[in-house]
């Protein structure tokens, strides 16, 4: 094998935290950095959330018109490879020498041996003293945090679990701030929306045909008070997005990685949305609100305006401190999108970063006071488009770039007389934030470019090490996530490639893209 280069990282969460503020200095506080489901279980120890809902690609699978859910074991089994341990492996490279909770995938003692050793080969590749704690367990229920003396546990989600844990901060606080609803009810700039509020909820079992069902989704047939409840919540989101002048964006009140999110442009694309949510998505979203989380308001549809002839598509990171005026900037990311909304990636320019943090100072600023006002001290991942302002001669300026399906449209410009159109907000570590942190692993090297994304490969680990040998071996590429499935032939990694320019980088990503599949949650 290929002798690698030790990765030592620009700073860690650990030492964001402790530089946060006087309360959080010599606190021991643990990551959680496992990933929340309310579409199914992810082992029979992580059952799915019940209480705080999480839009992803499981939830929103079409399904038939009673809204179950047949996504297949092999299926199931990916996505619970996805959200226990390529995600979270991620997360935990960049945590720093700190106690890291993360889920075994299952219970056998093989599939522990296995998890944990695909941990450790990860963080090896790390300097030691920037390698994290980790810490295994089976699920939300069995995290060891008297034992390890830990102060506060931090989330990449909200896991119905965490109840009754000493969190970094309030449960349904950090929910909701991360919805949509707070989004458009800030005063950040963002693009107006028409919010579709649902009232109560149709919980409880009414009728035979709901206490003969086995799903907490209201059924087709029932003829009960849940049915009625059903009935008249779909027909009032219907007639809003019925009516709802074109074009505009289709929402839901939580969701990630662009999971919920439809862009409706023409009245093709309303019927498209229309039949989908009639094909069980409504029901089955409708079906989540219950007595528990009926004021958190998870079913809300928010139908916003739709930005038009955008030039940058941008994701800011930053680290919000007990301070609310001096946040810590981390970068300026362009996303890498799929399809024009899927997240699968981001990439970075180091030798611009100077220039975008003071381009987008004033609005990091204001959504770290924002963010204060909840309370809320940790990782931020804001996800921002721009479009053009009016020139002093009434014509609109051309400039920006993004990058779609890994393709550069065009040079990325810089230009005082611009718009800012806040679109996501993530009080979380976003996939963004390792690049800031590879910045002298990569510039040390003349790399002035880096990109990171997910992909899903019919290779094992050794195999892809060796047929990128020279670049691994010249810190040109490198894993921050791994995991060779015991189950299949099917491998997920996340990986960042670092280049000399931006063209570059492009024929860089290119090539193991080629060999490899998008990795979508």
């Amino acid at each position: 094998m290929p002798n690698l280069p030790t990765v030592t990282l620009d700073g860690t969460l650990a030492d964001l935290y402790k530089r946060a503020g006087p309360n959080y200095k010599d606190k021991r506080i643990a990551q959680a950095v496992c990933l929340a489901s309310s579409a199914i279980h992810l082992s029979e120890d992580i059952p799915r959330n019940v209480k705080y809902l999480y839009q992803d690609g499981a939830f929103n699978e079409c399904s038939d018109e009673d809204g179950s859910f047949c996504l297949g074991a092999a299926w199931e089994r990916e996505w619970s490879v996805k959200m226990n341990a390529l995600s979270p492996q991620r997360d935990a490279f960049l945590s720093g020498n700190t106690p890291v909770v993360m889920f075994h995938m299952g219970d056998s003692d093989a599939q522990r041996a296995h998890d944990k050793s695909e941990v450790e080969r990860t963080m090896s590749a790390l300097s030691p003293t920037q390698r994290p704690e980790i810490r295994f367990c089976l699920g939300p229920g069995d995290m060891p945090v008297k034992e390890k003396d830990i102060d506060l546990i931090s989330f990449k989600l909200v896991f119905d679990g965490l109840e009754g844990h000493k969190v970094i901060m309030p449960l349904e606080t950090a929910w909701y701030i991360n919805t949509k609803e707070a989004l458009a009810r800030s005063d950040l700039p963002t693009p107006r929306c028409d919010i579709v509020r649902v009232e109560g909820h149709g919980n409880v079992a009414c009728c035979e045909t709901c206490r003969n069902h086995n799903s907490f989704i209201i059924p087709a047939g029932c003829t009960g008070t849940r049915g009625a409840w059903f009935s008249e919540q779909s027909a009032k989101i219907y007639q809003a997005i019925s009516s709802h002048p074109l074009p505009f964006v289709f929402k839901n009140q939580q969701a990630y990685s662009g999971a919920g999110t439809h862009l409706v442009r023409n009245e093709g694309e309303r019927q498209k949305l229309i039949q989908y949510l009639r094909n069980g998505a409504l029901r089955r979203l409708l079906s989540f609100v219950n007595e528990s989380n009926q004021h958190l308001g998870p079913a809300m549809i928010l139908l916003t305006e739709f930005v038009a002839d955008e030039i940058g598509n941008y994701g800011i990171s930053f680290f919000v401190t007990e301070d609310p005026d001096a946040p810590v900037f981390l970068a300026v990311t362009e996303q890498i999108l799929l399809e024009g909304k899927h997240y699968i990636g981001s990439s970075i320019r180091y030798d611009r970063q100077d220039a975008l943090k003071k381009k987008f100072d004033r609005l990091v600023k204001d959504m770290a006071r924002w963010y204060r006002g909840y309370g809320y001290v940790g990782p931020v991942g804001v996800d921002v488009l721009e479009t053009a302002g009016p020139s002093k001669d009434g014509q609109q300026q051309q400039v920006g770039s993004r990058m779609q399906n890994g393709k550069r449209e065009r040079d990325i410009g810089n230009d005082e007389h611009s718009v800012f159109h806040v679109l996501d907000l993530n009080a979380r570590p976003s996939g963004q934030l390792c690049l800031p942190l590879l910045r002298s692993h990569f510039t040390s090297r003349g790399l002035q470019c880096a990109a990171s994304f997910f992909m899903r490969i019919l290779k094992r680990r050794n195999n892809f090490i060796s047929l990128f040998e020279k670049e691994f071996e010249e810190g040109r590429v490198c894993i921050l996530s791994w995991y060779d499935d015991l189950e299949s032939d099917v491998s997920f990694g996340n990986v960042v490639v670092g280049a000399e320019d931006p063209n570059g980088l492009v024929e860089d990503m290119q090539r193991i893209r080629d060999i490899s599949e998008e990795v979508m949650f």
